[in-house]
């Protein structure tokens, strides 16, 4: 099972947009029952752009939300220790 990435760029609005996408993946993770390994991470670049990692499990549960925001296939990243756990 496959890793995927979502990119929220930097913008104007990347703020609102980030707090939002952070929002509603925690309200479908608990509307889903909160599926046992479904994680995702969270990593802000230096350009204050955002990276969202979904665990395998997280990418099938939440697969709307990844193609909705156009994620794409990755490895799993090898820094997790270091980013933020959103779910």
């Amino acid at each position: 099972m496959a890793w995927w990435c979502v990119q929220v760029a930097h913008t104007r609005v990347s703020r609102a947009v980030n707090l939002t996408f952070r929002n509603m993946l925690i309200d479908e993770y608990r509307a889903l029952g909160q599926p046992n390994g479904c994680h995702v991470y969270r990593r802000v670049r230096a350009d204050d752009s955002v990276s969202y990692f979904f665990a395998p499990a997280a990418g099938e549960a939440l697969a709307a939300f990844v193609n909705f925001w156009e994620g794409y296939e990755c490895s799993e990243p090898t820094n997790l220790a270091e980013m933020d756990v959103i779910i």
